[in-house]
């Protein structure tokens, strides 16, 4: 066979050659690239404003570019790429414009964290438009109301694997919690009809209610455990109580008294299976669990025992007229309150996939 198609090349001192039939060069754009995008996009699409306006919002434009790529640059590098993708652009243009047009330090952060995440999310699905949203909707927000989102997930959705003991409770309940409210402030009916409104909360019925000590013995049972001794554990298992010592530990509330060492009859199952235990022992152990549990009014009584200042979150919570404890989150209110959750409480991560596919 005879190859007809000739290629020649010629070439000086210190150049480089490409030859072939088709070439095509794949290259990652880099962090200024990335940053002339992010620029010219807002140049190209923010309204004209006069001279002193348009220089202040152009400074607090560039000041969110840098800080988002800078974030993104430290977290998730190859994001950066995502700067090609015109929704990107986009995105980062919605949270340009806010940010450009209130300064707000608190509102910066947010719309940094999200766009971090947004970068980090390059499939279109239920998390990307979340998160497409929850940049739109942001800014239409308070600080009251984020906080009453980040409360709200706090208490209803999140159970912190790192609170295993009662001082970390404590701590959780006083750095966490009661960060996200301010007894000096009145939650007015017009807070959670414009938090629904803005697409973040559905308001539920009267019914929907449930008290704190629910959620704390709900999320942190072995925190709760009353303790039994040898004699009535025996009597109850009709089985010598060291058969059972690797599932043992003393009691939180009763040194001289015994508990499960898991969090929950879930995990106590699971490491009784491991263990070898037959079903019907470990159903036994799983209704022992649940007898062992404090009630309600002695949850309340020691939590404001040990934190004083929780009787103001529990008033809030279940006051007559407040509607805090009767809001469902939507998607985009979980992820506007991890947002707010992240600015108020450094050095702590959602994976908002966690909630929202």
């Amino acid at each position: 066979m005879i190859n007809d198609q000739v290629q020649k090349q010629q070439a000086g001192d210190s150049s480089t050659n490409l030859q072939g039939q088709s070439i095509v060069i794949n290259q990652g754009i880099s962090y200024t690239d990335a940053r002339d995008i992010a620029l010219d996009v807002y140049k190209s699409n923010f309204i004209q404003l006069s001279h002193d306006a348009a220089e202040l919002a152009k400074n607090r434009a560039e000041e969110l570019t840098d800080s988002f790529l800078k974030k993104l640059q430290d977290t998730n590098e190859s994001g950066i790429n995502q700067m090609k993708q015109p929704a990107m652009q986009s995105a980062l243009f919605e949270a340009q414009k806010q940010y450009a047009k209130s300064g707000d330090e608190d509102l910066e952060y947010m719309l940094v964290d999200i766009l971090v995440q947004r970068a980090s999310t390059p499939e279109r699905n239920t998390k990307q438009i979340v998160l497409d949203e929850a940049l739109e909707v942001v800014s239409k927000l308070t600080n009251e109301q984020l906080n009453i989102l980040s409360l709200n997930f706090s208490l209803t959705r999140l159970a912190r694997g790192d609170v295993n003991d009662l001082d970390s409770l404590i701590k959780y309940i006083n750095t966490e919690l009661l960060v996200f409210v301010d007894q000096d402030i009145e939650y007015h009916h017009s807070w959670f009809e414009h938090l629904a409104y803005s697409g973040c909360v559905t308001l539920m019925e009267a019914s929907w209610y449930k008290e704190i000590p629910v959620f704390m013995l709900g999320q942190y049972p072995a925190l709760f455990q009353k303790g039994f001794d040898e004699q009535e554990f025996e009597q109850f298992f009709g089985k010598p109580m060291s058969d059972f010592n690797s599932l043992l530990m003393n009691c939180f509330h009763t040194i001289n008294l015994f508990q499960f060492n898991a969090m929950d009859e879930n995990v106590l199952a699971e490491k009784a299976n491991s263990l070898g235990i037959n079903g019907e022992e470990v159903n036994k152990l799983r209704q022992y669990f649940k007898s062992k549990l404090m009630n309600q009014n002695e949850v309340k009584e020691w939590l404001m025992e040990k934190i004083p200042g929780l009787g103001v979150l529990l008033d809030i919570w279940g006051g007559e007229n407040n509607q805090l404890s009767k809001l469902q989150l939507t998607t985009v209110g979980i992820a506007l309150a991890q947002a707010n959750y992240k600015q108020k409480v450094k050095d702590i991560s959602f994976d908002l996939g966690k909630w929202v596919k």
